[in-house]
């Protein structure tokens, strides 16, 4: 597999970065996680959201004053150089890096050094995984005031990695994290979605949570797919028990019910109807099979 680093097309076993990096000793990095879908059909291969994905990181480089000309059509144009000179022909994720290079005290913010990288990758959770049990975290959510969430770096996912990690100790598939008001934020992996009485309802983007592209498509697709409009509301711990349906979202998890949460069943343990009806619009969507969406989607 070729990656591509400082625009030379390399050896993805190739690329390096020096210990005494400030990426690598104070994490100032950021990214995106980006999907690529085949589309059997017309054996071609879709980015999705390419351009929205290409403008979150060059803000994120900026809420960062990382030193870097690149810019999101820059970004943008790097994926599809990488997945063309691969020949990809299947699912991928792509990660997109920007990093302050070479040694450096903590408030460096150059040289900068922007790297991309493209697996073939299936689904997170297969067809035959139902869902996930997830439980409410003890961690906190970081904050805008603290380390702002909008901003997708690597020193970020230290929050969410601590509570997956206690998830998973105690016998859980993810977590969901309360903001600093004791309410519902995000899962570490993805937004968080609930349906009560055929209402949907969403944090908002106020509650601590990076601003997901895939949570800005879902609420699309309920709005013209399903008839409903998302409510973006703060969201209380107990309000989750109670719910009809729960999923989370984003470009990997793409939508993954969930279960229960803290032992509590939800939908009775299966998949709900509206989660269904959505995660089936969302897959026709990023695979090119809604013409009405095409616009989401980037050829290679």
């Amino acid at each position: 597999m070729k990656a591509l680093h400082n625009d030379r097309l390399i050896p993805k076993d190739q690329t390096k970065v020096q210990l005494d990096t400030v990426a690598f000793k104070y994490a100032a990095m950021v990214f995106e996680g980006i999907r690529a879908y085949w589309n059997e059909m017309e054996e071609q291969l879709f980015v999705f959201r390419l351009g929205d994905h290409a403008r979150r990181l060059e803000n994120s480089a900026r809420i960062m004053r990382m030193d870097t000309w690149l810019t999101a059509e820059d970004y943008g144009s790097a994926v599809l150089r990488v997945l063309e000179a691969n020949a990809i022909r299947q699912d991928a994720h792509i990660r997109q890096m920007v990093y302050v290079d070479g040694p450096g005290e903590m408030f460096g913010t150059g040289p900068v050094s922007h790297s991309v990288v493209a697996i073939p990758k299936g689904r997170w959770f297969s067809e035959d995984e139902a869902g996930i049990h997830v439980c409410v975290s003890s961690w906190q959510r970081i904050s805008d005031s603290s380390l702002p969430p909008r901003v997708k770096c690597a020193a970020n996912y230290q929050n969410g990695r601590l509570a997956l990690l206690q998830a998973r100790e105690d016998g859980y598939e993810g977590a969901i994290v309360l903001n600093s008001f004791g309410k519902v934020s995000e899962e570490p992996r993805g937004c968080v979605f609930m349906v009560k009485g055929g209402r949907v309802s969403t944090p908002k983007v106020t509650n601590d949570i990076l601003e997901s592209i895939t949570r800005d498509t879902l609420m699309v697709l309920f709005r013209n797919e399903q008839g409903v409009d998302v409510a973006e509301r703060d969201i209380d711990r107990t309000e989750l028990y109670l719910a009809d349906e729960l999923f989370i979202c984003g470009s990997g998890l793409e939508v993954t019910p969930v279960l229960s949460i803290d032992r509590h069943q939800i939908s009775n343990g299966k998949p709900g109807e509206m989660t269904t009806a959505i995660r089936k619009s969302y897959l026709k969507a990023v695979h090119g099979e809604l013409a009405q969406y095409r616009h989401w989607l980037s050829k290679v």
